[in-house]
């Protein structure tokens, strides 16, 4: 840090607010994820000879809810693209991080589309978010 209070500029609360929006949303698709996957895992005991309407009813409204869950992941993960996309589009330059304040002292943002170590391109453009 060149400056100890560069994070701390005003024009940069857009891009901080867009980076909290994205957090939020990478936080949530992970515990999404985890209730995806212990849905999908839960294997109710069924008995073919048994005609109980519960057992069927538990099975339904278990896929039910695995079924909001994954459309509700969907959603959360185009959302999580879009805002990625803008906050790529909200810093000034690439291949360089940025310093500011996501509310527990300075914290770092940059867009790398090359290895900062072997200087070659990477495969994939990284977002990287330092807090």
């Amino acid at each position: 840090m060149e400056n100890l209070v560069e994070y701390l500029d005003e024009s940069l609360v857009p891009l901080e607010e867009k980076i909290r929006d994205y957090l939020d949303v990478e936080r949530t698709i992970r515990l999404l994820e985890v209730e995806v996957l212990s849905l999908q895992s839960i294997r109710p005991d069924f008995d073919p000879d048994s005609h109980d309407f519960e057992q069927t009813g538990a099975a339904e409204r278990r896929s039910d809810r695995l079924n909001e869950k994954e459309q509700r992941l969907a959603s959360l993960l185009d959302r999580y693209r879009n805002l990625k996309q803008e906050v790529v589009n909200m810093l000034p330059e690439q291949n360089k991080f940025f310093e500011l304040n996501l509310g527990y002292g300075p914290s770092m943002v940059g867009y790398f589309t090359i290895d900062h170590e072997t200087r070659q391109p990477l495969s994939e453009p990284v977002l990287r978010v330092v807090h």
